[in-house]
């Protein structure tokens, strides 16, 4: 029998005393030593469960600086597809105003736009060296148009270079490209040497260049075809070596011998000729090696974007058509 007294904080207070016997202190021994084991226990695996919560917290650390480093890497890689695309766009603008001065391109100029963001390390690398290399090229060729002074390559003058549409581009939609479609009329294949817009009747047609009148009126019934089927038309001379051909015209508003300015009214858009519905059939052409030869419109048409790199670099090659009426050379 043990005696066990517990004294109060208080001691105004009684203290009490509790009889422990023979099974009671060995319960007590048992559950002493047990706590005791609880804690050497506790005191041994500590390390571990602190080593786990520690790799835990690093693991989650490192998986949200991995998200957040593929985050950014997909952010630099859209931002370089931007850039591409932007550098592309500017390459397209420059080729096109060397072709219509006919100065040469750099090889490979203008580059198509990229579609895919770079997915490794490697790509955007690789990515990033070639937007250095697009850069240095597009900037050596701006230099060397900008450097061009006096008297331009081919004997071209600036104010007399077609160089933009010859309707408003916001009401109009090219219908008809440059190459080789089937005719509404004989449902066979044919070259268009222009660009056919459909815009609403009456819309004013402006010369996209400075020009003089060399015909006004409807096609004669001598020419070809190919000719009489644009109705009336006009012709403007631009240079020497330069002409633009506007056809299915209500009306002509200018006539033969008349100098126009760029932007300066000279018809409005009809149906006259073949056509079925209002519109503006427009060409351009050069003359080379003799012969006047038609070139893609949309080349020369700089305010407005109807024509991409690829349809630049493999636009289609015109071939033996109908020359330009004598009348309006």
């Amino acid at each position: 029998m043990s005696l066990l007294r517990i004294h109060p904080g208080n001691p105004s207070k009684k203290s009490r005393s509790l009889e422990i016997g023979p099974l009671g202190g060995a319960a007590l021994a048992g559950f002493l030593l047990g706590c005791g084991a609880s804690v050497v226990l506790g005191l041994a695996g500590a390390p571990h469960v602190m080593s786990d919560a520690v790799n835990a917290a690093d693991q989650r650390a490192i998986r949200e600086t991995a998200q957040r480093g593929a985050e950014s890497f997909a952010s630099v890689g859209r931002r370089a597809l931007a850039l591409g695309s932007r550098l592309a766009s500017d390459e397209l603008f420059l080729a096109r105003v060397g072709t219509i001065l006919e100065i040469p391109l750099p090889d490979g100029f203008p580059t198509e736009a990229g579609e895919a963001v770079p997915r490794n390390p490697a790509a955007m690398e690789s990515e990033a060296a070639d937007l250095g290399r697009r850069a240095r090229v597009f900037e050596l060729f701006r230099r060397r148009l900008a450097a061009l002074s006096g008297p331009l390559p081919a004997g071209f003058d600036l104010i007399s270079v077609p160089s933009r549409a010859p309707v408003e581009p916001s009401s109009s939609v090219p219908i008809e490209l440059f190459g080789w479609h089937a005719s509404e009329v004989t449902r066979r294949d044919e070259f268009c040497a222009g660009l056919t817009l459909a815009s609403p009747a009456g819309t004013t047609v402006t010369a996209p260049a400075a020009g003089l009148v060399v015909y006004a009126g409807p096609v004669s019934r001598h020419a070809d075809a190919a000719w009489r089927r644009l109705g009336t038309i006009v012709v403007l001379a631009h240079d020497s070596r330069t002409r633009t051909v506007y056809g299915h015209l209500a009306v002509s508003l200018v006539k033969k011998g008349q100098r126009v300015a760029r932007g300066e009214p000279i018809g409005r858009v009809g149906t006259t000729g073949f056509a079925t519905a209002p519109r503006l059939h427009y060409e351009v052409h050069r003359l080379t090696n003799g012969r006047w030869v038609p070139r893609d419109p949309r080349i020369f048409v700089l305010d407005v974007d109807w024509i991409g790199a690829a349809g630049f670099r493999q636009g289609p090659s015109p071939p033996d058509l109908p020359a330009l009426p004598t009348s309006t050379r």
